[in-house]
């Protein structure tokens, strides 16, 4: 049996469909992980993420990007 590629059915709901990181999306994960001890110091948000790659993506391919992407600050 071949390994199973990409999201599985139960995380899928996760990625917007534009591949965009949302705003809001970085400082959501953040306080999601901080409570439960994988956060000690602090966390320079604009180096865990990038729209880099999905913006040029999307505009190169033709897709729509309907998610507000995520700034500097998350």
């Amino acid at each position: 049996m071949l390994p199973r590629r990409g999201p599985t059915p139960l995380d899928k709901g996760q990625f917007p469909p534009d591949g965009i990181t949302p705003a809001g999306g970085p400082k959501t994960s953040l306080a999601m992980e901080t409570p439960v001890g994988n956060v000690q110091g602090s966390v320079d948000l604009s180096k865990t993420f990038t729209n880099d790659f999905a913006l040029p993506a999307n505009r190169s391919e033709g897709f729509k990007t309907t998610t507000t992407p995520a700034g500097p600050t998350g």
